[in-house]
């Protein structure tokens, strides 16, 4: 069985949907129920046993990696009261020197993850109210042994502030799984749920295999930015792609009014 024990947290994005909040300072540090974005995508490797993590930043994002480096996540995890018994993973930083996207940040770790499996965490996703998305995706990939997304469903009152990208096309298999057969690009149109109505949406969070390597690098040069939803539906065309249904809520903060609806959430 594969374990997985890396992770990789794309940071380096200019952040410009959330401008308006964060200006120039890196979204990531933005403070979410009294802590910084990031905080939370760390913690959630934390929590799921990871024992490498590759942050991605770009040199705007100097803040971020001093709040690391100077301890300021170990003082904030050790208020959150965690165990003795959980460790934070090895973090090292990968410089991506232009924000080309997150296909680019992924790309930069290729040698870090060698041919092992690896999760990914989109740090301007949150799940709140449940156990870390990992700590929930990690048994069923163990058991499958296949790429795994995190998905969860939106009706409409969910879905006010999230993307329009992600969105699954998907066969139910059984209580919280799907195949997954689509995988949209991005869009610049706002996310609209009919009343009464649900999507899939991806989490932000999959754990997949080395493969995702080479789906990347046959699909960079199909878009401007190198995004890694190429990729991943490219994946989805050609292999077994399980979504894992997530409990909890969950937002997208790197825009206002996902970040303005955690905030009033975590209240």
């Amino acid at each position: 069985m594969n374990r997985v024990r890396k992770g990789i947290i794309p940071a380096a994005g200019l952040g410009t949907r959330l401008y308006s909040v964060a200006g120039t300072q890196a979204k990531e540090m933005l403070p979410v129920g009294g802590k910084p974005m990031i905080y939370y995508a760390i913690s959630e490797a934390a929590h799921a046993g990871l024992e490498e993590l590759y942050i991605v930043i770009s040199e705007g994002k100097q803040s971020l990696r001093r709040y690391v480096e100077e301890g300021g996540f170990e003082r904030d995890f050790q208020k959150e009261g965690e165990r003795k018994e959980i460790f934070c993973p090895q973090i090292t930083f990968v410089d991506q020197p232009e924000p080309r996207g997150s296909g680019d940040a992924v790309y930069r770790t290729r040698e870090f993850i060698g041919k092992d499996p690896f999760a990914v965490l989109m740090p301007d996703r949150l799940l709140l109210g449940a156990d870390p998305a990992l700590s929930q995706m990690l048994p069923a990939y163990e058991r499958l042994q296949n790429d795994l997304l995190g998905v969860l469903i939106l009706g409409s009152p969910e879905a006010v502030g999230f993307g329009n990208v992600g969105i699954l096309k998907a066969t139910k298999l059984k209580r919280g799984l799907f195949e997954v057969h689509g995988f949209s690009a991005k869009s610049r149109d706002p996310l609209v749920v009919l009343e009464g109505k649900t999507i899939l949406k991806y989490a932000g969070r999959c754990i997949v295999g080395a493969h995702l390597i080479s789906y990347l690098e046959r699909t960079k040069h199909r878009q401007e930015e190198w995004d890694d939803t190429p990729a991943l539906q490219a994946m989805c065309d050609e292999r077994r792609v399980i979504g894992k249904v997530l409990s909890g809520r969950g937002f997208d903060v790197g825009n206002p009014v996902g970040y303005r609806a955690a905030q009033e959430w975590l209240e």
